[in-house]
Formats: structure tokens, C-alpha cells, sequence
């Protein structure tokens, strides 16, 4: 089969090298998936751009696929059959450790260890019978490849605003997005949702909460920050109160009680340490180049403040997620700014870099279904 491998080499095409790769097979306790799609994610740039995984390794997480071949214990166990259209998060908790049962998944040494054969960057791979039984979910005919893609940006998203305590919030609460690109935005959409709906989440389990609590009105003013004006387009398109191209605009009354990072610049801790207001909540929900920049520890003592971050999402989150999607009740298909194909992901990375886009997504559903050959 085709796969995309990480090439130090291959600086032009955002080190993605197109190459022959053995096809994995199914087995008695795993299936087949022809890949239909994938989104790029900002981590799957990191890793290439910073070198942080081996020559030769295939990427590609946010996949949405088509069961391919599956054997007959697995078919009945799990209601899958091939043609069925899934979605998978690509690591797998043990649901027994500590962080599991305290709703810290993504710190699950199983989690850390599980992952998808190979990455979804290639047109096929396989799953474990662990995959079938906690992260696939089964599409409805609704949903398209694309949005279905989704589901583990978004779970990731759910997450972080869960943790962030914003939900819980009494009183009226001012939050800022700084950075607006497609988590950004994706954060904002949901806060709007959650707002607009009288939600109250539950920190571990997406539910309502009694009518009388459901009442409640979510008094938040949302805010976002970004130098790019289509984004800053989007975000008001997306339900924002207020978007702002610096943060010196933001007025004393607008200091935000909560400021998601999702701009992976140095600069961005600092303008948060400045810009919070007293007894507020950052939260980190992005990498910056280095390791030595960090929030000043009086700053944070003397306007007594919450640090928190989050990562990857829980199992309950994904499901969260997938129905928002697929019940249309947030929009993420206009996040997609650029779509490619297996031999042109690179330069189509790279193109949408220099004209400021939004998301790639990677297209394989036109392919013609046939069996891949045998290794």
C-alpha cells in the first residue's frame, strides 16, 4: 500500500516522503480498515516540523475509515461488518489504573502505549480488538467522512472546557480564546453551544443535570484574539461576543476569569499572566518551542490562579463528541481549509501554512475498493 512516512529529507514537502509500505493484515484479534480521510492535526506538524518521532514513522490520528476485513467472532462481537463506516480514537486506556478511574485517561500507561497500525496517513491500517471495543464508533449515513473526522479535535475541546470548571461557573464569567485557529474555534463553538442550551456538565459524564439546575443560565461573555482577520471572521460567524486582533484592546471590564491557550507561542504566557483577572483559570491546551518559558510562580501565588491543562480526551468525551457532530449541533466542516490527497499532503501543508489556513484535511474516499495486496 501507499503510505506517508516521516523524512528529515523531505523539507519541502513539510518532511512527508510518499513510499511503498507493507500492508498490515487482520488477525483473530484485530480487523482491517481502509482509511477514507484524515484530519491534520497541529501535533501531527510538531512532531514532523521538531523531529520528535523516528524517520520513517506514518502519522495521522483524526481518521474516520471503513471496515475492510474483520472475522466473523470479531463482526458479531462488536456489530461490525465490512462497508461500515467508523471513527476511532487512536489510543486505547486500560479503564482499571488510577488515572482511569479518576478521569485522567490520557495519563493511563496503556494509553500512552496503544496506538493505530500504522498511522492513518496511509490506505489501510489496523485496529485491535481493544480499539473495537472502546473507541470505534459506528457512522450514521448522515455524516460525512469530513465532519466525522472530527470527533477526537472536538473530544479533546469538551475536555478541556469540562476541566477548565467554566461550566460551573456562578455568576457571570468572561472568557477569552487566544488563538483562533480550528481549536479555537472549535472551543468557542461549543462554549456558545453549551451556553445557548443551559447545559451543566458533569465533570466526567456528558448529561443533563435536573430541570431545576438545567435552568440555570451560563452567563459568559466569550472573547477571542487572533492577528488573522479570517479567523477572526470565523469567530464572529461562530457566536463570539467580541474578537479582538490584540489583547491591549481588551477593556478592564472584559478581563477574562478564564483564558484558553490555544496558540502554541511563547508570548502567549505571558499575555496571559498580564491579562487574567484575579483568581482566574488559564488553561494550556497547546505546546510552545521552548521548554524554558513557564508562568512566573509569583504572579501566580499573589493573584492566586489556576494553571490547568488538558491533552487528549476520555472515552465519554468521544462519545460527546460524535453526537454533537453527527446531530449537527456544532458545525466543523467549514474548518477544513485545504484538502489533499496521499501525493500531495505535503505541499498542500505547506501552501496552507503560507496562506494562514485553518485545518488540512487528507481525502481518500474516492479510492476504488479493492483488495490491498498481500505483504
Amino acid at each position: 500500500m501507499k503510505a506517508l512516512v516521516y523524512s528529515p529529507e523531505a523539507v519541502a514537502k513539510a518532511f512527508l516522503d510518499l513510499v511503498d509500505y507493507e500492508t498490515p493484515q487482520d488477525t483473530e484479534y484485530s480487523c482491517l480498515i481502509k482509511v477514507l480521510g484524515c484530519g491534520v492535526c497541529g501535533s501531527d506538524l510538531l512532531k514532523l516540523e521538531r523531529a520528535l518521532v523516528k524517520p520513517d514513522t506514518v502519522l495521522g490520528h483524526e481518521m474516520v475509515g471503513e471496515v475492510f476485513e474483520i472475522n466473523e467472532a470479531l463482526s458479531k462481537k462488536y456489530n461490525l461488518k465490512k462497508g461500515d463506516r467508523i471513527v476511532s480514537s487512536h489510543h486505547v486506556p486500560c479503564g482499571k489504573c488510577n488515572y482511569c478511574l479518576n478521569d485522567k485517561e490520557s495519563l493511563c500507561s496503556q494509553f500512552k502505549s496503544t496506538n493505530f497500525n500504522p498511522g492513518a496517513f496511509c490506505e489501510y491500517l489496523e485496529l485491535s480488538e481493544d480499539h473495537l471495543k472502546h473507541t470505534v464508533i459506528k457512522l450514521n449515513k448522515e455524516t460525512s467522512n469530513l465532519s466525522a473526522s472530527f470527533t477526537e479535535p472536538v473530544a479533546c475541546c469538551i475536555k478541556a472546557i469540562k476541566k477548565s470548571g467554566l461550566l460551573s461557573h456562578k455568576g457571570s464569567a468572561n472568557v477569552l480564546i487566544l488563538g483562533l485557529g480550528s481549536i479555537g474555534l472549535i472551543i468557542g463553538r461549543l462554549i456558545n453551544y453549551y451556553r445557548k442550551h443551559k447545559y451543566l456538565l458533569h465533570s466526567s459524564v456528558s448529561e443533563l443535570h435536573t430541570q431545576q439546575n438545567c435552568d440555570k443560565k451560563l452567563e459568559i461573555n466569550l472573547y477571542g484574539c487572533d492577528p488573522i482577520e479570517t479567523k477572526r471572521k470565523l469567530a464572529e460567524e461562530s457566536g463570539f461576543d467580541k474578537v479582538f486582533n490584540d489583547i491591549a484592546f481588551i477593556s478592564d471590564p472584559e478581563r477574562p476569569d478564564y483564558i484558553f491557550l490555544s496558540a502554541g507561542a511563547n508570548i502567549c504566557i505571558d499575555l496571559a499572566i498580564s491579562y487574567i483577572r484575579d483568581g482566574g483559570t488559564i488553561i494550556v491546551f497547546s505546546s510552545v518551542p521552548d521548554n524554558a518559558k513557564a508562568f512566573t510562580n509569583n504572579e501566580i501565588y499573589y493573584k492566586e490562579l489556576s494553571i490547568i491543562s488538558s491533552y487528549s480526551p476520555n472515552l465519554s468525551d468521544l462519545k460527546e463528541s460524535y453526537q454533537l457532530i453527527s446531530e449537527n449541533k456544532i458545525r466543523v466542516s467549514d474548518l477544513i481549509s485545504h484538502t489533499a490527497n496521499l501525493s500531495n499532503l505535503g505541499e498542500t501543508i505547506m501552501k496552507a501554512r503560507k496562506e494562514n489556513g485553518l485545518k488540512v484535511y487528507l481525502d481518500l474516499g474516492d479510492r476504488a475498493v479493492i483488495r490491498p495486496p498481500q505483504p
